[in-house]
């Protein structure tokens, strides 16, 4: 295996700010969606720290890429794993319709938060929402 931890850290730093940036929401939005402190979401961009496996899950949700893409890591025909070399390795159809960037602040954390959901609990949300536009 080809990983070196300090590049994983700054592939991870360097795809949130991007992905945050993709998205048009602040570090405080993405820090209250996960629940954590914002200057441990800061951190993280600022390859002071890294985030721990529970968190890279949670936030491969959220931004709809893969632990793997969030890490910078690839794989070989061999399946062996490297760091890719560059942190601009997310497939851009991934991004698709599922970019946010059109919602205010508002509604771009309650998709957040829902993408964290499992399936069911998203399809009681959706009931909720649609009980509620039914009752107006």
């Amino acid at each position: 295996m080809d990983i070196n931890n300090s590049q994983v850290r700054k592939n991870i730093a360097d795809n949130l700010k991007k992905l945050r940036k993709e998205y048009d929401i602040t570090q405080k939005n993405v820090s209250d969606v996960l629940g954590i402190d914002a200057s441990s979401y800061r951190n993280w961009e600022n390859e002071r720290s890294t985030p721990s496996i529970s968190a890279l899950y949670e936030l491969s949700k959220i931004f709809r890429v893969s632990v793997d893409d969030l890490c910078g890591i690839e794989s070989d025909k061999k399946g062996n794993l490297t760091v890719a070399n560059k942190s601009d390795s997310f497939n851009k159809s991934i991004y698709g319709e599922s970019k946010i960037t059109d919602l205010d602040a508002y509604e771009k954390q309650l998709v957040m938060q829902i993408r964290r959901l499992t399936n069911e609990d998203k399809r009681k949300v959706g009931k909720c929402i649609s009980d509620l536009l039914e009752n107006k």
